[in-house]
């Protein structure tokens, strides 16, 4: 303890720093996060020019200024740094958001980091600087929307592990006596060794994966006003509530509409089924959201074999729920009786059409323009399109079904609704009904005869985009059940709507994306052109519309285990990278070898006391090696004996410190109550020895080196003894 608060106080009075590495080390730390902070794009041009250029500006006035009191300039510091405080505080005044205020702390983090600069004469000031750059680094990842941040962490965190490494040098060699620090070939010494740091740093990263990837994915804090923002304005002409999708041209003299394959033509007035095309890979929205789910635009309910339309058009205005905020009412849609508060916020990529993308059921809205419409199905219409920059969030009620909740439900829905959402072709085929009961007859609840559905198109058909255009004429559901068995979502949604309205349960046809793939490093849901999805709505009465999805599986309004960590999303991600870059040849290898693994796993799992056994063994031998590898060849002479008694004196409580030459460690070794005067004579002899062997021009001679060795064999068997 003594010798700790003399290090302490030693550090607390410490000269100026003049190490130029130790300083251009911290510099280029602090040069890192500050550029990772501009890469964002959310600070003005004046500050990211006058951070680039003041810190290493600051930085130079440092040091030549490091041995004088600069009193003048630490109040013009401290007068710039209110002024900064001051400035961020108006500024963050009328932000109507949390995250709105983001850029402006990014500012204020700057500025702090360009007067700081100016006044580190000393290794604690330089400490403060890479604190504040840490701050910097969660402010920038904080406002990326893309792993590029992860360009900036590489270089980041191997400039702060140089600089650990160089401070912890310097304090050691401030701490011990210059004159008389000797590396002694017991392996001590003042540095931080090479391999205790990487295996340290090893330990770290693995432990905090671990702790990141076991963390639960809690919902996100709410906020009295979610952010939202306007990039620019392309207003929809004599706009009255219908959909105006950018990528939909009609062909000259008023035929088809063609689409551009950068745009899903789902959106719009109709959707037909047998027209997918294969739409581009381009991000068109990141979503910040605590739970995936599937992006909804429109609902349609009618079906007349080929394409999908709305029987009901007129929408209604969106109430004003105060400041950029709109309450969602659609009248006589009921509400699930349990439900989820989910805060969503979209940041748009690229144009999408006037529709707001949300949860199901969304019930209020932060839109940066007025005059919002929604029509019967909740889908809420904007009068301008939606352009790359927007920003807009949405706070949904997400139903909370449990399967024993939906099955309890008596199937009475009344005589409108059954009209409605039941509607079929008229010369749809008989067997797509008798199907639809050889399906569902077993089953007596809406809720098995659905999930039956679900399964059935689930094993007997496949997702193709490759597929040909449906013969002219056919019924397109008929088509795809009874002779191709292979399409896209749009024709295994259709059919599953068709099954269940077969058999009297109302059913709608629903459009938008899926919830694309979260960005690990950010945390957002990044949605590609191809997440364009159609699904399925199945009404119940009491708990309202509820999401199917028989093409892929989306996690519940109340996820299990699978939903709730973030584990199978990392692997599911690491495995779409692996399957998007391996050549085939190399998936067949990894295949093989993968099934040789679990075949190997579940040997070892049948005959598992053989597996102890094999596996403790080969811990042990590794051990072993491990030991004898690094104990290195035997020493001889006054340097063996030397190392038994460190050896010797560190096992009863006296080790010797990287600071203590021999001759200082035999004075602190001799007052050991257990040491009596031969013992004293026996430590005397070995020390001697080893340093006349290690710094004398002349060695010790044969029988000295004999007889240091006999002292030190006295030793150990004295120590033994007491």
């Amino acid at each position: 303890m003594p010798g700790t608060a003399l290090r302490r106080r030693r550090l607390r009075h410490a000269g100026p720093e003049d190490s130029v590495l130790v300083r251009g080390v911290v510099l280029a730390v602090v040069m890192v996060a500050v550029v990772a902070v501009i890469a964002q794009g959310s600070v003005d041009p004046f500050t990211a020019i006058a951070a680039l250029v003041l810190v290493p500006v600051g930085s130079i006035f440092s040091y030549r200024r490091r041995n004088h009191r600069n009193t003048a300039a630490k109040i013009i510091l401290a007068v710039a740094m209110l002024a900064a405080l001051g400035a961020f505080l108006q500024q963050v005044r009328g932000a109507p958001s949390v995250d709105v205020a983001r850029a402006s702390l990014a500012s204020l983090f700057l500025w702090v980091q360009v007067l700081h600069s100016f006044d580190v004469p000393r290794r604690r000031d330089l400490a403060f600087s890479v604190a504040a750059s840490m701050i910097l680094m969660a402010e920038a990842g904080s406002l990326s929307l893309t792993t590029s941040f992860g360009v900036f962490l590489v270089p980041y965190g191997l400039l702060a592990v140089w600089w650990l490494y160089l401070s912890h040098r310097s304090q050691a060699q401030e701490v011990a006596t210059r004159s008389t620090i000797v590396r002694s070939n017991t392996g001590t010494g003042t540095g931080i060794p090479m391999r205790a740091l990487a295996g340290t740093l090893a330990l770290v990263l693995a432990a905090t994966s671990a702790i990141f990837l076991a963390l639960p994915r809690l919902p996100g804090v709410m906020i009295a006003t979610p952010p939202f923002a306007l990039a620019k304005r392309v207003a929809v002409p004599g706009f009255t509530g219908a959909v105006v999708n950018p990528g939909l041209v009609a062909q000259q003299g008023g035929g088809a509409l063609h689409f551009s394959p950068d745009v899903y033509p789902g959106y719009g007035q109709s959707v037909d089924i047998g027209v997918r095309g294969r739409l581009s890979n381009r991000i068109v929205m990141k979503v910040r959201s605590p739970q995936p789910a599937l992006w909804r635009a429109q609902a349609y309910d009618r079906f007349d074999g080929e394409r999908w339309t709305a029987s009901d058009t007129e929408t209604t205005p969106v109430d004003s729920g105060g400041p950029g905020a709109a309450n969602v009412t659609v009248p006589g849609l009921p509400r699930a009786a349990e439900t989820r508060q989910v805060v969503q916020t979209f940041f748009v990529q690229s144009q999408q059409p006037n529709v707001v993308f949300a949860a199901w059921q969304p019930r209020q809205v932060y839109f940066p323009a007025p005059l919002l419409r929604v029509d019967s199905y909740g889908s809420i219409r904007s009068p301008i399109l939606l352009e790359g920059g927007m920003i807009y969030s949405v706070v949904s009620d997400v139903p909370v079904t449990t399967p024993e909740v939906l099955r309890s439900q008596l199937p009475q829905w009344p005589e409108s609704v059954l009209r409605q959402y039941t509607q079929l072709p008229r010369d749809l085929p008989g067997r797509v009904v008798a199907l639809a009961h050889a399906i569902t007859d077993p089953y007596p609840a809406t809720y098995d005869k659905v999930m039956a559905v679900q399964r059935w198109l689930r094993t007997n058909t496949a997702y193709d985009l490759s597929i040909p255009p449906d013969p002219p004429g056919v019924d397109g559901v008929d088509e795809f059940l009874f002779v191709r068995r292979r399409g896209f979502c749009e024709q295994i949604a259709s059919a599953m709507a068709v099954l269940l309205r077969a058999v009297g349960i109302p059913t709608r046809f629903a459009v938008g994306f899926g919830p694309g793939e979260r960005n690990l490093l950010t945390g957002y849901y990044e949605v590609r052109e191809s997440d364009a999805h159609a699904w399925v709505e199945v009404d119940y009465p009491e708990s309202g519309w509820v999401e199917y999805d028989p093409t892929f599986g989306v996690p519940d309004a109340a996820p299990g285990a699978a939903g709730l960590f973030i584990l199978p999303q990392v692997l599911h991600a690491i495995g779409g990278f692996v399957a998007r870059v391996v050549p085939g040849p190399v998936k067949a290898v990894v295949a093989a070898s993968g099934r040789a693994l679990a075949a190997a796993a579940q040997a070892a799992w049948r005959w598992w006391p053989v597996s102890v056994a094999v596996a403790f063994s080969a811990l042990l031998g590794a051990a072993t090696w491990r030991r004898r590898r690094t104990r290195g060849p035997p020493r001889a002479g006054p340097t063996a004996a030397f190392d038994s008694l460190c050896r010797t004196f560190g096992r009863r409580g006296m080790p010797r410190s990287a600071a203590r030459t021999p001759a200082e460690y035999l004075r602190h070794i001799q007052s050991a109550a257990w040491l009596d005067r031969a013992g004293r004579e026996d430590a005397a002899l070995v020390v001697r020895t080893f340093e006349r062997a290690t710094f004398s021009a002349s060695a010790p001679d044969p029988g000295e080196v004999e007889r240091s060795l006999a002292a030190a064999s006295r030793l150990r068997a004295l120590a033994s003894r007491r």
